[in-house]
C-alpha cells in the first residue's frame, strides 16, 4: 500500500504510550505521519516519542487525561499547530472485572468514561477540523468481546459494545464530509493490558500460550497487526468502508466453544 496519503499528515493517537496504541504511533510515524500521542503515562509516552525519533519518524507527547473536555481541546489545538490533522485513533483503554453485583458504581462509570465517553470527547473536537481539512479517518478500538463475551466482564464489555454502536452512528453521520469512521475488534492482543490479565491465571508466557489455543490462528496478535489494519481504514483504499466494526481478532470470534 502507498502511504503518501498519510506523509506530513497529523495523525492523534489516545492512549498511544502503550499496546495497540503505541503500535499505532509507531506503525503511523514510519509511514510518515506526525503522530500526536495522548496519554497520562508521560514516562511510556516519551520513550515512545525518542524512539519514534530513532527511526527518523516525527512525533509529540501531549499528557492528557482523554476524559477532560478542557485537556481535549488543548491536545487538539496542539494537534493543529503542528500540521494538517487528518487521522485519528482511539486507543486509550482499561480493562475491569466483576458481575453485576459485584461491578461497582464507581468501576462502572470509570470504565465508561475511558472507554467510551473519551472517544466521543475527543471525536466531538477532532471531527470540525477534520472537516475543515477535506476530511480524515477515525478508527475506535473496541474489542471481539463487544461482539461476544466472556464472564466477569460486565462493563468492560458492555463498554466495547457501545463503542460499535458510537462508530456506526459516527460513520453514517459523517460519511458525506469525507470523514470514514470505523472500529477495530481485536482478540487477544499483546499488551502490557492484557499479560496483567495473564498474571492473575498463572503463569504469563504458559496462559498466553493457552489463551493463543483459542485462536483458529493458533496465537494471540501483536499491536503491530492492529496498526496496520489501522493503516488500512484510515487509507483512501478503504474508503466503501463505514461505520462497521472490523473483527481483528484470529478468529477467534468464528469459535463456537
Amino acid at each position: 500500500m502507498n502511504n503518501n496519503w498519510i506523509t506530513g499528515k497529523v495523525a492523534i493517537v489516545t492512549g498511544g504510550s502503550s499496546g495497540i496504541g503505541q503500535g499505532i504511533a509507531i506503525e503511523a510515524a514510519q509511514s510518515g505521519a506526525i503522530v500526536v500521542i495522548a496519554d497520562v503515562n508521560e514516562e511510556q509516552g516519551r520513550d515512545t516519542i525518542r524512539q519514534l525519533e530513532e527511526e527518523n519518524g516525527r512525533g509529540v507527547f501531549v499528557k492528557k487525561d482523554v476524559k477532560d473536555t478542557f485537556q481535549i481541546k488543548n491536545l487538539v489545538r496542539k494537534a493543529t499547530e503542528l500540521g494538517e490533522v487528518k487521522y485519528l485513533a482511539n486507543s486509550a483503554g482499561i480493562q475491569t472485572y466483576g458481575i453485576s453485583e459485584t461491578t461497582s458504581e464507581e468501576t462502572w462509570d470509570h470504565t465508561m468514561d475511558i472507554n467510551l465517553k473519551s472517544m466521543f470527547l475527543v471525536s466531538k473536537e477532532v471531527i470540525p477540523v477534520m472537516r475543515k481539512n477535506g476530511g480524515g479517518g477515525i478508527v475506535h478500538i473496541s474489542s471481539i468481546q463487544g461482539l461476544k463475551c466472556q464472564k466477569n466482564v460486565l462493563a468492560y464489555a458492555t463498554s466495547k459494545g457501545a463503542v460499535i454502536a458510537l462508530t456506526r452512528s459516527m460513520g453514517i453521520d459523517h460519511a458525506h464530509e469525507n470523514i470514514f469512521v470505523n472500529c477495530l475488534c481485536p482478540g487477544s492482543i499483546d499488551t502490557p493490558m492484557l499479560r496483567y490479565g495473564a498474571a492473575e491465571h498463572g503463569d504469563v508466557e504458559t496462559v498466553i500460550k493457552e489463551w493463543g489455543k483459542n485462536h483458529p490462528i493458533g496465537r494471540i496478535g501483536t499491536p503491530e497487526e492492529i496498526a496496520k489494519t489501522t493503516m488500512f481504514l484510515w487509507s483512501p483504499d478503504s474508503n466503501f468502508i463505514v461505520g462497521q466494526a472490523i473483527a481483528a481478532d484470529g478468529g477467534l470470534g468464528s469459535v463456537i466453544f
